[in-house]
């Protein structure tokens, strides 16, 4: 009989805990993807990371993974300095992460000159494995946008309730997808039929940056209503 009543209180104890795991405070502190803070200088903060403060080096603390640093340089355009996390847990879902800095070009020509291996992509682009002084500078650098792949796909339906209605709605000329742009909120979610949405996240006061390239396409664009 005393052996019924504890495996009783476990079954409730174990149901109870379920309950308020799913009600209450997500499993960690870093909080969900629609859980954005506006800051008073014009940044946001995002999984406890504050885009333009938080350092590289402070986010892989708050992630508790180190980030494989890579620098891209493609035939045209600016080089950038991507920072991965290939699996991560946040808000009970699993997740990738990229993480970019604003790295003067001086800077990044002479990371470039250093880097200790370098391959060519299929686009062209150059792949370099950065010394590890550059990684070691490169984490005392602040994080100024933050990119999240969630690994399942997310709903219109959730993204709606969750983050409201989109400011506007563009359609992405180099493929499917279609950017939700949130430009009060620094986030635009690009929606895809054949892929999984991508959460891109900036200081709202340098949202231009995502929305520059996008309005070379305005045919296509709609405002929401």
């Amino acid at each position: 009989m005393t052996f019924l009543k504890v495996l009783a209180f476990s079954i409730i104890a174990v149901i109870a805990g379920v309950l308020l795991s799913t009600t209450m405070n997500p499993p960690t502190s870093l909080g969900f993807p629609w859980q954005i803070e506006k800051q008073t200088d014009g940044t946001i903060k995002v999984f406890q990371i504050n885009l333009g403060h938080t350092t590289l080096g402070e986010a892989e603390k708050l992630l508790k993974e180190d980030a494989t640093l890579t620098l891209f340089s493609p035939k045209q355009g600016n080089a950038v300095i991507e920072a991965y996390f290939n699996e991560l847990f946040i808000g009970g879902l699993k997740a990738k992460m990229v993480l970019t800095f604003e790295v003067a070009s001086d800077e990044v020509e002479g990371m470039f000159e250093r880097g200790i291996r370098i391959s060519t992509l299929g686009s062209g682009t150059r792949k370099v494995t950065l010394h590890s002084d550059d990684e070691a500078r490169m984490r005392l650098k602040p994080v100024s946008s933050l990119t999240y792949l969630p690994s399942i796909n997310l709903q219109v339906e959730l993204i709606e309730k969750r983050f409201g209605t989109p400011a506007e709605k563009v359609k992405d000329n180099m493929g499917e997808a279609v950017h939700w742009l949130y430009p009060e909120l620094g986030l635009d979610i690009a929606l895809n039929s054949e892929a999984k949405e991508v959460l891109q996240y900036i200081s709202p006061k340098d949202f231009s940056k995502i929305t520059e390239p996008l309005k070379n396409i305005s045919p296509t664009t709609n405002k929401s209503e």
